[in-house]
């Protein structure tokens, strides 16, 4: 039931969303009457030292020493090489990890990444269940100054980069930086994509209608994302495990009361793919493998369902 009406001159932040809460829809349900579904999305962005000419770049950029959370410059190694950590060793740690738990993951590939890293594509299309088209590069983002043609030429060879490069067919989405335009999900359901992650906006898929009609906004939070918790908020690490198991424990409760949930684990390989935080990763992923009342799934089959 769509309970809020806009003014026709209202700016929507989300078109194509439908408005619909808890107490006015029917409760998700989930096989077997399972009380929470969990995906796990792993980013192995790259970061292009020296983007092209015309590429529109992020305002700030997480990683690296101090507080400084502009775009890292030309030259600055210790941020820049902290993101090719993530394709390097942390990628391939939290897939390991995963593997011994038995837990299904999506690895979120970016089109520079798979042309310049030599056997990334190749190995992770080994090892994922899910391959997801995640833009050009980490810091060359959808901007709302693009064109139409513009942004759709940036969907389109993302995709086909990746899916050349990796051999596998993918139907999932994940912006840089979460940076969309207002066309972005109708030129997504345009390229052929059922399902995008950068949403965070609900605790269940949510169908889109409108021009992205056939679109799923596969919601990954942001307070349990590795990246954003760590970085951008400066949660203490202990913190962010609480976080996690807290997360999922209330989310099983609420599911008794509103329907089954669904709760996106966004991890980046460079973040809890370090030596020092990937002791939680494999714990979380041991927990929710154990966990009678989870079903593990990947994003693709979430928005199916």
């Amino acid at each position: 039931m769509t309970l809020i009406q806009h003014p026709d001159d209202a700016t929507v932040f989300a078109p194509g969303l439908p408005r619909t809460f808890d107490t006015h829809r029917a409760p998700w349900a989930l096989p077997d009457g399972k009380k929470l579904a969990v995906s796990v999305l792993l980013h192995a962005p790259s970061y292009q030292d020296v983007p092209p000419a015309g590429s529109f770049k992020p305002i700030t950029m997480q990683g690296g020493v101090g507080r400084d959370t502009s775009e890292p410059k030309h030259g600055q190694l210790a941020r820049l090489s902290q993101w090719d950590f993530g394709l390097t060793v942390g990628i391939w740690r939290l897939l390991g990890i995963a593997e011994k738990a038995g837990v299904p993951v999506a690895v979120a590939l970016d089109s520079f990444g798979v042309r310049t890293m030599p056997g990334l594509a190749d190995l992770v299309a080994e090892r994922a269940q899910e391959i997801v088209v995640r833009g050009s590069a980490a810091n060359i983002v959808i901007d709302e100054a693009m064109t139409a043609e513009q942004e759709r030429e940036y969907i389109t060879e993302a995709r086909s980069s990746v899916e050349a490069a990796t051999g596998r067919t993918a139907t999932g989405w994940f912006s840089p930086e979460r940076a969309n335009s207002l066309r972005t999900p109708e030129l997504l359901r345009g390229a052929g994509f059922d399902w995008f992650g950068d949403w965070p906006v609900d605790e269940r898929p949510v169908a889109l209608d409108g021009a992205a009609t056939g679109l799923t906004a596969v919601p990954f939070g942001l307070e349990t994302e590795d990246m954003f918790s760590l970085y951008t908020r400066s949660l203490a690490f202990p913190d962010y495990e609480r976080l996690l198991d807290e997360t999922i424990e209330q989310l099983v409760a609420d599911a008794d009361i509103v329907g089954a949930r669904f709760l996106g684990l966004s991890w980046f390989g460079w973040v809890l793919g370090q030596a020092c935080f990937a002791d939680v990763a494999e714990r979380t992923l041991q927990k929710l493998a154990a966990h009678p009342d989870v079903i593990l799934v990947t994003p693709g089959q979430v928005a199916a369902l």
